[in-house]
């Protein structure tokens, strides 16, 4: 870490530290008000079907029952063009068809069975390859390809690919001549893959809790986005932002399930609004399962075409992504096919993405959104073609990642930083990879050990055109600082990150900044707290908000202290004249000027000419009892290039959460629905799989510093990338002990034994 800082790269705890782990902090969870109503969904039982008919007459005769809503008393007005707050016409098991306000949760549930709904049962199409083909029942009048009526062309255009039109693509792109690659190499290769709809099982549900006063609504909603509810609440309800208030103290997990708004924050706020009395939804743990965001699946063929000596001469790539009911995120095969267009260096490329409205619950963004599911193909696919080149898996990377001057490959534009070959090396030295690699199967007894690696790049972590990047700090007379940013604290420490930010551009101690955050009336909007992007959205604008507000305080100083602005530093919170050692309190530099306070304000257009990647490395051991089926992860080494850590300590426990996600993802766990009725089998923890502490591995991380030319102090983001590798990693080590290959995911007790009877004959 570099020792050119005060602040930033020095290990700091969070500063909400213990109010987390005292129970002191506030989740939107823990909030109650005064004579509120709770508010229960009831949810349509069938994964198609047009509702005839609603009798909520004996739900609203039960005692305590205050209000029932159904579609008919929806605005016309959405944020999301597709799905309605409630509908007539449900797309999924789960889909929210009436809502229930009562003095009690126990009364609103008693009263939300009592509503009685007439159904027209309608054809429904679970697997999203199904839903293309002609015939398939439709979602939507336009079709179940989603925007088939306006599709994004991301780069050029290519050929058709068999039994599909370019016509109907959500994203097609196109570098060099694909065909003259194949012709090129001596080896090309296909492979089919895919992998599961998964849950984000946050700790805390999604949660709103509305009250109107004076005409003037303040919504407490569990999210990622606050600025993004204000305005969709403001849009559906037709009223002024300004009277929509939302606020957020912390969130227990969001991982993306909460990156967009939700129908909960609408709900309640209606509610507040016809009754006169505050309102609270929660949505109980299987309703998370059966109503809330899922990381999409996705189908992805991958051809590619390579040398003798390595060199990648074509890569081809057709993703088939399964948007659910909504398509809350529509550029779902987009996401994927990211992972082809700029990890490998490679002159001709051809992908095509679609992504597919089937009944299936609603999917959208998880952690590295798409890029876990393209990692996995790509680095399964990477290494199949380097064992059969005969190479070592880690040199047949070296040979082929894309360097920093090859950046975006389409618009020939460098990365703004690249330390992805220091990921790889340092990862492979600290893992021992000469040492362990060995040949697929030759690992005695029936308990075997193997290795695998998977590298990972992504646009996570990045300014995105178009998103706000703004930020506060005001200095008081005290010398105390308050820093004002949009960014949800999450989990991810966002806060510490913002008070280092500050503090170190503004040469002050840490511990006198105060931070207030995910609040539309007191912070500036920085975006959504998704997509790795806050320490480089936020933190910029807290940057320059912070740099504003030191411009100020030296003029003043100047004049207080009658020199020159250039001979002033400020340190420690104090401000010195070149060549004395005496100095002068911020505060009383801040008291002296007009109002005895002074405001910093940072704002910043988003530079369109830069391309950003984030990169991470992992390395994997594993342990398998081909008698059981059994497979013990030991060991992973993850490497991620994160541009500058301004938290180390932060920074090595978004690393280790993310291995831990992608730990889940490529051994246990899956939402699974029952194909003849749609139905979601396993709504719970227990069943779902998701990894204990017991099941994680040793888990050793690297900070690799790449000093990125555009975050601050050269810093990139982290939460995501890290999440992307582990899985296939995991795979290729499970080919590496036992010699059976694995293009499906999860890979659990079930699918190794299955593999290893197929392949025994």
């Amino acid at each position: 870490m570099s020792s050119e800082f005060a602040v930033i790269g020095k290990p700091q705890p969070r500063m909400d530290g213990f109010e987390k782990v005292t129970g002191r902090a506030r989740f939107t969870s823990d909030l109650t008000l005064p004579g509120m109503l709770h508010l229960k969904v009831l949810r349509s039982p069938y994964p198609h079907a047009r509702v005839v008919s609603i009798d909520a007459s004996k739900a609203l005769a039960l005692p305590g029952v205050v209000l029932v809503l159904t579609h008919k008393d929806m605005p016309a007005a959405r944020w999301n063009p597709q799905m309605p707050i409630l509908t007539d016409v449900a797309r999924f098991v789960g889909d929210d068809i009436a809502v229930v306000a009562a003095i009690s949760e126990e009364i609103a549930g008693e009263a939300r069975d009592l509503i009685k709904v007439e159904y027209q049962v309608l054809p429904f199409v679970l697997d999203p390859e199904e839903a293309m083909k002609p015939g398939a029942p439709k979602l939507f009048p336009e079709g179940n390809v989603v925007g088939a009526s306006g599709s994004t062309t991301v780069a050029g255009s290519g050929p058709k690919l068999t039994g599909y039109e370019i016509a109907n693509a959500t994203a097609v792109v196109n570098r060099g001549d694909v065909n003259k690659g194949f012709a090129e190499a001596d080896l090309v290769y296909e492979g089919r893959y895919s992998t599961p709809f998964l849950q984000h099982a946050t700790q805390e549900s999604r949660v709103a809790l509305a009250k109107w006063e004076f005409g003037k609504l303040t919504l407490w909603d569990a999210t990622q986005t606050p600025f993004d509810v204000q305005k969709a609440v403001a849009k559906v309800l037709g009223i002024p932002m300004s009277k929509v208030h939302v606020t957020i103290d912390y969130l227990g997990g969001g991982f993306g399930d909460r990156s967009s708004p939700g129908r909960q924050s609408v709900l309640a706020a209606m509610v507040a609004k016809k009754t006169g009395r505050p309102a609270r939804i929660e949505l109980d743990r299987d309703e998370i399962y059966v109503a809330a965001l899922h990381r999409y699946p996705g189908v992805i063929d991958l051809k590619y075409g390579v040398k003798k000596d390595g060199t990648l001469t074509a890569i081809q790539a057709r993703v088939v992504a399964d948007g659910g009911a909504y398509a809350v995120f529509g550029a779902a095969g987009l996401g994927i096919l990211e992972c082809m267009m700029s990890i490998y260096r490679c002159p001709n490329m051809h992908g095509h993405a679609w992504t597919i409205s089937t009944n299936n619950p609603p999917t959208g963004p998880m952690r590295c959104v798409g890029h876990p599911q393209g990692t996995f193909a790509q680095e399964v696919h990477m290494d199949i073609i380097a064992e059969k080149l005969g190479m070592d898996p880690v040199e047949f990377r070296l040979k082929n990642y894309a360097r920093l001057e090859d950046g975006d490959q389409f618009k020939k534009m460098p990365f703004t930083s690249n330390g992805l070959r220091e990921c790889i090396e340092r990862g492979a030295e600290t893992f021992g990879w000469k040492q362990r690699w060995q040949k697929a199967g030759s690992s005695p007894g029936p308990v075997k050990k193997g290795v695998g690696v998977a590298i990972h790049g992504c646009t996570h972590g990045r300014m995105p055109p178009g998103m706000p990047l703004s930020g506060m700090v005001r200095v008081n007379g005290d010398g105390t600082v308050n820093v004002m940013t949009g960014a949800t604290e999450l989990g991810g420490g966002q806060r510490t990150t913002m008070a280092m930010i500050a503090a170190e551009e503004l040469g002050v101690p840490l511990s006198v900044i105060s931070v207030v955050s995910g609040d539309t009336e007191s912070t500036t909007d920085t975006g959504t707290t998704s997509g790795s992007r806050q320490t480089i959205t936020g933190g910029t604008g807290v940057k320059l908000a912070a740099a504003d507000a030191k411009n100020q305080l030296l003029d003043v100083a100047a004049a207080d202290l009658k020199t020159d602005k250039k001979n002033l530093t400020i340190r420690n919170g104090m401000v010195y004249v070149a060549g004395s050692d005496k100095g002068v309190p911020l505060g009383q530099i801040a008291a002296n000027a007009p109002g005895g306070v002074i405001f910093g304000r940072g704002v910043m257009k988003i530079p369109l000419d830069i391309f950003t990647h984030t990169f991470a490395v992992d390395f994997a051991e594993v342990e398998v009892d081909t008698r059981t089926g059994e497979v013990k992860v030991l060991k992973i080494v993850a490497a991620s290039d994160l541009g500058r850590a301004i938290n180390p300590l932060t920074a090595s426990s978004q690393i280790e959460g993310g291995v831990v996600l992608g730990f889940g993802f490529g051994l246990s766990e899956e939402q699974l629905l029952d194909k003849p009725t749609g139905i979601c089998v396993n709504p719970n923890h227990l069943d779902y799989k998701v990894p204990s502490i017991k099941d994680i591995p040793d888990i050793a991380t690297i900070l690799v510093e790449s000093v990125d030319k555009v975050g601050p102090f050269g810093a990139k983001g982290l939460g995501e990338p890290p999440c992307s590798p582990p899985a296939p990693a995991i795979a290729n080590a499970i080919y590496n002990a036992i010699g059976v290959r694995f293009s499906e995911l999860p890979i659990n007790k079930r699918a190794v034994l299955a593999r290893l009877k197929t392949a025994k004959g």
